[in-house]
């Protein structure tokens, strides 16, 4: 009886699924976080170069 229970406990797979799965989850997380961060900076950085760009057009001449 024990060795049987033993066999099907091996043979289960779904755990090992499960845990795969929330492996691939937690990966793709971290790569999007990675990538949003990255984005938001050169987003910033644009945003900081046309701010500087529309005051230079608007100082006056002198």
């Amino acid at each position: 009886m024990l060795v049987q229970f033993n066999h099907r406990l091996l043979a289960d797979q779904q755990g090992a699924t499960a845990v795969e799965y929330g492996l691939l989850a937690m990966l793709i997380a971290v790569a999007l976080a990675g990538t949003m961060l990255s984005l938001g900076n050169e987003v910033e950085t644009q945003y900081d170069t046309i701010s500087t760009e529309y005051s230079e057009a608007n100082q006056p001449a002198g």
